[in-house]
């Protein structure tokens, strides 16, 4: 009875260290404020990938579950977005040509490229907690290669028969790779 008791108890601490674990970890700094760590935000993007954070909380795990990919898909789809929007107006500008010949055509590319690379994201950092009060936690980063993406704006505006005389891929290229350079530094890369 005894032994079964001690197993019981090693057992529970270990789940309990398990679960710590997914715990965002707090550290008092001199100012008195707690600093927090939050699972999974060491997946940020980088030179490699574009990456979302999401969490999610709900008394249902699936539910929690999905509301962190939601939130880390809607992260990502933001900054593919963005960073499309940022090589656009750096190419617009170096091919000296009109916004409006780009606009509208990139606009529509945009969206189909962010909802492709969306439908096939994976899963970068995955962890679970439950709270004290029954609550469970989820913390879900994903991501979506790079070069992925500038494969899907390329095969893009190869289908594109209004920008196939004004599109140069050379061009294209550097803009986007000194964009993603950029990118990479504000990340801290």
């Amino acid at each position: 009875m005894k032994k079964s008791f001690i197993l019981v108890a090693v057992a529970a601490l270990g789940v309990g260290a398990m679960c710590s674990s997914c715990k965002p970890q707090s550290v008092v700094t001199a100012g008195g404020e707690k600093e927090v760590s939050i699972p999974c935000d060491d997946k940020r993007s980088d030179k490699e990938f574009f990456r979302g954070l999401g969490i999610g909380q709900s008394k249902d795990l699936n539910t929690a579950r999905d509301k962190a990919r939601m939130a880390a898909n809607a992260e990502l789809a933001g900054s593919i977005s963005t960073m499309i929007k940022q090589v656009q107006e750096r190419y617009v500008n170096d091919a000296g040509q009109k916004p409006s010949d780009y606009s509208e055509v990139f606009e529509g590319m945009t969206k189909q490229v962010v909802s492709q690379q969306i439908s096939n994201l994976s899963v970068a950092c995955n962890k679970t907690a439950q709270t004290t009060d029954g609550m469970y936690k989820v913390y879900m980063a994903v991501e979506a290669n790079k070069e992925e993406v500038y494969k899907a704006l390329e095969k893009g505006f190869e289908a594109e028969k209004k920008l196939e005389t004004l599109f140069n891929r050379e061009k294209f290229r550097q803009n986007f790779d000194a964009e993603m350079a950029e990118f990479a530094k504000k990340q801290g890369y």
